[in-house]
């Protein structure tokens, strides 16, 4: 999503924190879609990755913005990421649109460390860039895990391989 030139700083701060809980809502509707308890508690983990991140731009808000209420727009970043549309999405289509929305907030908060004047909140938006694409590294990984065994996220125990090793005599 491109950003547009008629925002002002706490309207991209709004639009940035609505689709941090967006993020952190899909993903723990996905949790909730999994029985493989290993995936499941990387998905909470990321989950609880875009609350914090959601903490950060909040105090960044406070801290430009004291005194200012913060209005969040009704949607983020990714309009598709609204629990109404994933809740007709199969685990794969949920990771695609993930994967998706995470390389969009990592560019759009790179956009925003290049236009920020202030030293802290380009750090800050920096690492908000750089933890979104490692999010997008670790849905990759596990989306070929769901696409190539269909089973991985329905089983309480998966193991790759397990019945091709014959051991014994």
């Amino acid at each position: 999503m491109p950003i547009a030139t008629d925002l002002t700083a706490s309207e991209v701060l709004g639009i940035a924190i609505k689709s941090e809980i967006d993020a952190a809502t899909v993903y723990d509707h996905l949790a909730k879609r999994i029985r493989n308890r290993a995936l499941s508690e990387k998905i909470t983990f990321l989950r609880k990755e875009e609350e914090q991140h959601r903490r950060l731009l909040e105090e960044m808000f406070a801290r430009n913005f004291p005194g200012v209420k913060l209005l969040l727009p009704e949607k983020g970043l990714h309009p598709e990421m609204s629990i109404e549309v994933t809740r007709s999405m199969t685990v794969p289509e949920l990771f695609e649109l993930a994967m998706e929305a995470e390389e969009t907030s990592r560019d759009f908060y790179a956009d925003l460390a290049e236009r920020s004047e202030d030293e802290s909140g380009r750090a800050t938006l920096r690492y908000l860039s750089n933890m979104e694409s490692d999010h997008y590294y670790l849905l990759r990984t596990e989306y070929e895990m769901v696409t190539r065994f269909p089973g991985y996220y329905d089983a309480d125990d998966f193991h790759v391989g397990m019945d091709l090793i014959h051991v014994g005599p």
